[in-house]
Formats: structure tokens, sequence, C-alpha cells
């Protein structure tokens, strides 16, 4: 017998667009939510993560990946694990209240995972200003950021922020922010192993890590719990 979760994430899978349908043609925003295809699995079995665990974890590692993080000031060892459990939260809250199957949440959490998944921000790119993007190519003289050849279109520094600050002059082959479903990010090492943990993680039927429920997870906690272990050590 299949449990409501369950029940919620077979929904979604048959609710969202089909990436085949959709990818490389069409609507983006049709294909922002086509990307949460990837990670949803509902004819899967949840195979529990070795070494997680509901409880917190060794305060001085990263809750999203376990490696060794001292830094008092983030739970995480880099913006990469902080967007990844963000990520399953945002989910996993989806689910829980309801609203993981409004279309414009899902285009939102699309957008978010094919950044987690190395495909950057297209969607922003696509809705960047004319002129916000004319001021970054013409601040760097329509030469490519990233291998000096001509520049042709531009992508994100950091924040997915639109102003030209935020922007930089790249050619095609360099833009980081590739289109939903782009298969050469699909082929890039670590991929399908990322794709299988968000998937275990936002289907399982209690949180797997304790970055992963928003209800309880408290990273001010956390960090004071990192501040004291790095006292008694």
């Amino acid at each position: 017998m299949s449990t409501k979760r369950e029940d919620i994430i077979r929904q979604l899978a048959a609710s969202l667009p089909d990436q085949r349908d959709v990818f490389g043609s069409g609507d983006i925003e049709l294909q922002a939510r086509a990307v949460l295809q990837f990670v949803i699995k509902p004819n899967s079995t949840t195979i529990p993560m070795q070494g997680l665990a509901v409880n917190m974890p060794d305060a001085l590692t990263c809750p999203n990946c376990d490696v060794k993080r001292e830094k008092p000031r983030s739970p995480y060892c880099g913006e990469h694990c902080r967007e990844m459990a963000g990520f399953v939260r945002q989910f996993r809250s989806g689910i829980a209240l309801g609203w993981i199957h409004e279309p414009e949440k899902q285009v939102a959490l699309g957008q978010v995972l094919w950044h987690v998944l190395g495909g950057g921000r297209p969607l922003r790119v696509q809705i960047a200003p004319a002129r916000a993007r004319e001021t970054a190519l013409k601040r760097e003289n329509g030469t490519c950021q990233s291998c000096g050849g001509p520049a042709t279109t531009v992508d994100h520094i950091g924040s997915g922020c639109n102003r030209p600050i935020n922007l930089r002059a790249v050619c095609e082959t360099c833009c980081t922010d590739r289109a939903f479903g782009d298969p050469h990010v699909a082929e890039r090492e670590g991929f399908h192993p990322m794709v299988s943990e968000i998937s275990t993680r936002i289907s399982s039927p209690v949180p797997l890590r304790c970055c992963d429920d928003a209800e309880t997870w408290d990273w001010r906690e956390f960090l004071k719990s990192r501040q004291k272990a790095l006292i008694l050590r």
C-alpha cells in the first residue's frame, strides 16, 4: 500500500511537463518545471544513505556533505551545499504543505535545481533587460571573460540578480548558464550521483539529514554547537 507521500510524488511526476516535449523548444517556464523530473522517482524504493541520520551530526562537518568544516560563520562547506540543502528543504516543505503542485512554485524549484546541478540560471538570463546585457558586453569591449574570444551573450557572477554588475560577457561555449536540459550538463561527472542523492532525500518519509527539514533545522543552533566543539577540542 502506498503512503500519502508516495501518492503525492506519483501525482507530481504525472503532472510535470515531459522533458522530451519541452527541452530545446517551447515555453522556458515549462522547461524549468520539467527539470524536476530528474529527481522525481515515483516508483523507486528509498534506500537509506550510509552515514545519514535525523539526529544532529558532527558539528565540525558540513551538514549537507559531511566534509570537515570548522569556520563559525556558515554551517556549510560552500555555496553549493547551502543551495542543495535549501532545495531539499523547500521541496520537502512543498510536499508537506501541499503547494508542490502549484506551477509557479515548480518553476522556482526547477530553476534552483538546475543551478544546483551545474546548469546555471538560463531563465534569469532570458529575462535580463537588454540594457543590462548591453552594459555588460560594452564594459568588457565585447570580449569573453573566460576564453578571451568574441563575447556573444552574458552569464551570472555569483548572484542570479540581473544588474549589470552581476553579469559578465562570455561566448556561447564558455557561458555557464546553459539551457534547461542541455545534454552537456547531464554528461558532467557527478551529475547523476547528485541527482540520485537529491531524489533519495526528497522522497524519504523522514529527513535524512538535519538540514533537510524546515521545521527542525536551526542553523544558528548548529553553529553554536560548532563553536562549543571548537572550544572543547
